[in-house]
């Protein structure tokens, strides 16, 4: 058999058991109004064969819900709508003429047209009538006024967030805008304000194929985008729910409104300020019955500008009373499925006036309470709703859907209740019929595609390459672009030199920093991204979505884990092993101070582009420093920062190493790796790495100069009772009131008291120098029942310690004074002296006993490792102890590693114990 005559005895969707009726669809008359598949539309003549094309069409029509897999299936087939509950979601009119003609309704639509369903004239006819019914049964639909305000915001958000990217500017008429746009179809007609904005804040539970993904917009995102979405809505559609009354007066409390009489009631659509005739001093009361759909706990929001409050069943449930700003408020209430009566008082003074009441919860996505509330406890029914009567009509809807093939497409029901397709479909393998969704014209009950004839003659090339076994297994950069070609990845990214931004949509792509040119409005190209970034934060990105560059108005949407894990495992192929450990000569905690030196505006200057943390970068702001370590793989990290105009050609980034040579040489042994690797481990710790110098420009630095300096406030890392004490010698510590014990070390700059000493100082404030290490919790003294006794870790204070406050010595260094429980007054000293390469501590304690003590101890330090050197006990290769008076102990605990120093104590006899501290 020839190529020709096997192409005409393949068909795509209904076997020749189907029963073929005279009435049929003419499928050429649709091929003007085509099925759109962007990736098919943009790549089909330069990049992807016959067979390629047409196994997209085959995935992206759904044809495997009749038919099966094929063979080398590397994604999920594109699902269609699940239509459980469609009719809270879906007008009933739209349902009834889509069903009849899809592509005269949502043309580029993939829905399949079938003849069973229209009348002569391309209308509804009883078929369509009753799946609709069917679909519409549970129906809570109703039409919501559009906010034109919102919809101007909402316009904004839709050209520069991805929205058009996907779709196509929409100010362009549908003709004018590129063949792979997406077309969106009339939104008004099919939804209303609620619904649209409950499936875009979450898509994936109606496709859950992940081809329409999320882009987690807020709940004021939310409502902007869909009233610019339904921005044509017929206003004569919208039927008034809720009553008002205004009352005008001037109030700086809720008045008593059973004690008013209001200017003018009415009936509106949503509780807002647009209900008043006044701007100033008037006062609104709203009340209708909301419609709890299930019983459960639901989340009441409430945001005004002035005061407000909610009343459900006579109950206040959200009270912000007084003349205020907005702000968000928030409250649990437990409700009964039924009608619950709401009343919500609102008054305003002068200034801003706003009014927002929402709900949330039990499966509701949060929008406006007003879309859930009726004027009367018991609603009428909408007047395009199926009358509940009529139930031989929706059980006529009900076999429909199981014969005719909906139930292969589309999810109707949960479990035992989801509704089966009826009947079967040969798989790829077995196709021979002539007759079929590929057929030119097909019978009432065979499903019609709108298909080109390039689309129908790539179909059959993918399948009889399936049938011959002609189509060899993909590799892994074929697979990635099948994927990436089916999700549309390619609108917005680059990879291998295929996809990127297409001329027709630049515009839309926009950044907030015109200097940063392409890289601050482009999309990041993907070649090698599974080098670039670590497995965890790649699976994070694409299935929950991520908004790394702060400056770039596009948003990378939320797939979905189970439409990603394909890509995810053949993406980290692209991983690259090259970089060799790296072997410090220094203690961690100076290579660090030495890496935050480089970052900061001393030296490289990194912070000059980038973010940290909360601080903005001082030039353009690019990606936050802080996430680098959670987002990128460390051996991709040093490849880049070595040459990163070979990872990004164009970039801005500049060259710190230019072949291989650092450009501050003095630092740590002035070599790429070596200084790469520090500046890694610095940025390990985060947003608990020290903060660069450059970026503190409203600091108020504390410097000793000739003596010590003593600052009581807020410390990090301590109780609300800590004192820091800096040294000229730029050696500081900090010592903790609650816990009787030096807590904190550090060198180079004491501390920052801007945040203490401006406005009202909330919060700890860290200290600013480099080298800090945090020492043992618990008190410095404590009298043990034997050496192996637990060293006690309770709050000092509620042990019966006592604090005695300081005194300081003629060079104004402080001595710190505490009583033990047992008795032992505790005089504590720790003074800095200048030492290579930073100044150590050293630490006098002297011990006064009211009775004899065998076994007071006091607790030097804890750690991992603990070991004895030349002299010296070394903390974790981090703290060196010397010059210890007393006898030492070297134990483990259940605490860990501890070193101890026990001394015998006689009644009313001073006993000194020093050692000293380099780290």
């Amino acid at each position: 058999m020839n190529i020709q005559s096997n192409r005409q005895m393949l068909s795509l969707c209904i076997a020749s058991t189907f029963l073929i009726l005279t009435c049929s669809v003419d499928a050429e008359a649709m091929a003007d109004s085509h099925a759109i598949v962007p990736g098919y539309e943009r790549f089909r003549v330069a990049h992807l064969s016959p067979a390629e094309a047409g196994r997209l069409l085959i995935s992206e029509l759904n044809c495997q819900s009749c038919h099966g897999r094929m063979n080398d299936q590397v994604l999920p087939p594109r699902e269609a709508p699940v239509l459980t509950n469609a009719g809270n979601r879906v007008s009933v009119d739209f349902l009834k003429t889509f069903l009849a003609d899809p592509q005269h309704i949502k043309p580029g639509t993939a829905m399949p047209a079938f003849a069973a369903l229209q009348s002569k004239d391309g209308k509804p006819n009883e078929n369509a009538e009753a799946l609709a019914a069917f679909l519409a049964s549970d129906s809570t639909f109703r039409y919501m006024a559009i906010g034109a305000d919102s919809a101007r915001r909402g316009e904004k958000l839709f050209r520069s967030i991805g929205c058009a990217a996907c779709h196509g500017d929409q100010r362009q008429a549908a003709v004018d805008r590129p063949a792979f746009a997406m077309p969106l179809g009339n939104l008004s007609e099919k939804y209303s304000l609620t619904s649209l904005s409950s499936f875009l804040s979450n898509p994936h539970a109606v496709r859950p194929s992940g081809r329409m993904p999320s882009l987690n917009l807020s709940p004021e995102e939310l409502r902007d985008v869909t009233s610019y979405l339904l921005r044509d809505l017929d206003q004569s559609r919208v039927q008034a729910n809720v009553r008002f009354e205004e009352y005008h007066g001037s109030w700086e409390q809720l008045p008593d409104f059973s004690q008013l009489t209001p200017v003018s009631t009415g009936l509106t659509t949503d509780i807002t300020v647009e209900a008043s005739s006044r701007r100033e001093t008037f006062a609104l009361r709203f009340s209708g019955f909301l419609q709890i759909p299930k019983e459960g706990q639901y989340r009441i929001h409430l945001s005004s500008d002035d005061g407000s409050r909610v009343l459900i069943d006579g109950q206040p449930v959200l009270v912000a009373d007084g003349i205020h700003p907005a702000g968000n408020e928030t409250a649990r209430h437990q409700m009964n499925a039924g009608p619950h009566e709401v009343v919500v008082e609102y008054f305003e003074y002068h200034g801003q006036e706003e009014l927002k009441v929402e709900i949330s919860g039990n499966g509701l996505a949060r929008q406006p309470m007003a879309a859930l509330m009726t004027v009367d406890r018991q609603p009428a029914a909408p007047e395009d709703a199926t009358p509940e009567t009529d139930s031989s009509l929706i059980e006529e809807g009900r076999q429909l859907f199981a014969s005719l093939g909906c139930a292969a497409c589309h999810q109707h029901g949960q479990g035992d209740q989801k509704i089966q397709w009826t009947k079967t479909a040969p798989t790829f393998q077995n196709i021979r019929s002539t007759q079929g969704c590929l057929s030119p014209s097909a019978g009432s009950n065979v499903p019609v595609f709108a298909l080109t004839e390039q689309q129908r003659s790539d179909i059959v090339s993918a399948i009889e390459a399936d049938q011959n076994k002609t189509t060899e297994t993909a590799t892994r950069e074929q697979a990635i672009t099948r994927i990436m070609t089916t999700l549309n990845c390619y609108t917005c990214h680059q990879r291998d030199g295929l996809g990127g931004v297409p001329n027709e949509f630049n515009e839309l792509f926009t950044g907030s920093i015109p200097e940063m040119g392409d890289e601050g409005r482009i999309p990041p190209h993907l070649n090698g991204v599974g080098d670039k970034l670590n497995p965890d934060w790649l699976k994070h990105v694409l299935n929950e979505g991520a908004k790394d560059r702060p400056y770039m108005a596009t948003r990378m949407p939320k797939f979905g884990a189970s439409n990603v894990g394909a890509l995810l495992t053949m993406l980290e192929g692209d991983q690259k092993n090259e970089v060799d450990p790296v072997e410090f000569a220094e203690a961690e905690h100076r290579v660090k101070a030495d890496a935050r030196l480089m970052i900061g505006d001393q030296a490289l200057s990194c912070i000059k582009c980038h973010y940290f943390d909360k601080f903005a970068a001082t030039g353009i702001q690019s990606i936050d420093m802080t996430t680098m370590t959670k987002r990128l793989r460390r051996d991709w990290f040093h490849r880049y920062l070595s040459n990163p105009q070979a990872y990004r050609p164009g970039t801005r980034m500049p060259a710190a190493w230019p072949n291989g040579k650092s450009v501050v040489p003095k630092i740590l042994d002035g070599t790429a790796p070596t200084q790469i690797e520090a500046i890694w481990k610095y940025l390990e710790d985060g947003k608990q790495a020290k903060i660069p110098s450059g970026l503190q420009t409203q600091a108020i630095e504390l410097v000793a100069k000739e003596r010590p300096l003593i600052y009581r406030n807020f410390i990090e890392g301590l109780s609300p009772r800590g004192i820091a004490v800096a040294f000229p010698e730029k050696a500081h510590f900090a010592w903790d009131a609650e816990q009787m014990n030096m807590r904190l070390i550090w060198h180079g700059a004491f501390i920052d008291a801007s945040k203490h000493w401006v406005g009202r100082g909330p919060g700890f404030q860290a200290p600013l120098g480099d080298h800090m290490m945090t020492l043992p919790s618990g008190p410095a003294v404590a009298v043990l029942p034997s050496t192996d006794s637990k060293w006690p870790s309770d709050n000092a204070r509620e042990m019966g310690y006592r604090f005695l406050g300081y005194t300081l010595d003629k060079s104004g260094v402080p001595a710190f004074r505490f009583r033990t429980p047992d008795g032992i007054t505790v005089h504590d000293q720790i003074k800095a002296q200048s030492a290579e390469p930073d100044a150590e501590l050293t630490r006098t304690i002297t011990l006064t006993p009211a009775s004899d003590t065998p076994n007071a101890c006091i607790r030097i330090a804890t750690g991992e490792l603990i070991e004895q050197t030349d002299g010296e006990w070394v903390i974790d290769n981090a703290i060196r102890i010397r010059s210890i008076h007393g006898q030492v102990i070297s134990r483990k605990s259940s605490q860990g590693n501890e070193l101890l120093l026990l001394l015998p104590l006689k009644a009313n006899t001073a006993t000194e114990a020093s050692y000293t501290i380099h780290w």
